[in-house]
């Protein structure tokens, strides 16, 4: 979208205001910063099996099984 809000701009001299201009640098740099992130897990998904838990809450099971008391 900020892109295109540029390419606008460029092209048909359409007025943008200063707001518009810091919500499209926030957006690319958003946009950028989430690329760079999902390369960086998936850089770290090729790592060798088995995998250990980073971290106390990758140890929590994915289901709520009641457990039977004895």
């Amino acid at each position: 979208v900020a892109v295109a809000v540029l390419i606008s701009w460029m092209i048909f001299r359409n007025p943008i205001s200063a707001m518009n201009a810091v919500g499209c640098g926030i957006t690319l740099v958003g946009c950028t910063f989430y690329g760079y992130v999902r390369h960086l897990i998936s850089q770290q998904a090729t790592s060798p099996s088995p995998r250990t838990p980073r971290s106390r809450l990758e140890m929590l099971p994915l289901v709520c099984e009641k457990q039977e008391k004895i």
